[in-house]
Order: C-alpha cells, then structure tokens, then sequence
C-alpha cells in the first residue's frame, strides 16, 4: 500500500494557487540485508546467496553503463547511463571538460500495453493508495485503498 498526504499548494505566483494534491510518503529506507531476507523468505535461495549476487549488481551494472549498454532487467526495468551539456557554436569547439554538465543514470521502468491500449508500469501495477492518518485530513469522507493501475 503507498501512503500519501494531501496538501495544498501556497505559491500565490503558481496558476495552481490554493489547489490540493496528493504526495507519497516514503517511511523508511530498505537496504541489501532487508531485500537478501524478504526474498529468501519467498523463495529457495539463501539470504547469504542473494546477498552476494545483489553485492554485484551494482558493480556490474556500472560496469555495462559505461561500456554505453543498456541493462535490462525483467519485472523491473531498464538501466543506462544519460548526460546533459551545454550547447557549443559548432562540434569542433565542443569539448567533454567544456561543455558536459553532468553523467546521470536514466532508468525506464517496465511497461506493458493491455489489449486497450493502456500502459501500465510493472512495479506500480494494482498499486492500493491510502491516506495517511497521522496528520489531520483536509477532508475525512474519501475512500480509502482505491486501486490504481489495476
């Protein structure tokens, strides 16, 4: 279940001014150790052994990117490496030290089309929204738990 708040936007510039909108809140962080347990607890593979392979991962993957592939991997999505520059007069004069801004990781998750022509990402597929009860609701009388994506 994604928890989200509700909040109003108080930009008096902002052609949304006074408007309300959702926002997920994210309640913890997860590391390697927590993902190895949960997995090993679902499937036949030891906690030690997914560990070692997720230790890799990430090297490898870097390794890939860099190598300018594009790391695919299924349920999931797809990894590579991005950049943003500046514009140069003309390409003799555009230089890497000069003009690249920054090297980023791109990633695009994995999307699936239905026979109606509908997108839906993997990882946010039948996603149930819940508001969270901890701070005081603007309004009290919306459904709880509505299914998105389904």
């Amino acid at each position: 279940m994604l928890i989200y708040h509700k909040y109003q936007n108080k930009n008096e510039e902002s052609k949304a001014y006074g408007k309300w909108y959702g926002r997920a809140v994210i309640n913890e962080t997860v590391g390697v150790e927590d993902i190895a347990k949960r997995m090993q607890d679902s499937c036949t593979v030891k906690r030690s052994d997914v560990l070692a392979v997720l230790s890799e991962l990430g090297t490898v993957m870097g390794d890939l990117m860099k190598e300018s592939k594009a790391v695919k991997i299924p349920y999931l999505g797809t990894f590579k490496l991005g950049m943003s520059t500046l514009g140069a007069d003309s390409p003799d004069k555009f230089s890497v030290r000069k003009h690249v801004k920054k090297v980023r990781v791109l990633f695009r998750p994995e999307t699936h089309v239905d026979a109606q022509g509908n997108y839906t990402q993997e990882l946010t597929h039948a996603v149930r929204l819940i508001e969270d009860t901890d701070y005081e609701s603007p309004k009290d009388d919306e459904e709880q738990g509505d299914i998105v994506n389904p």
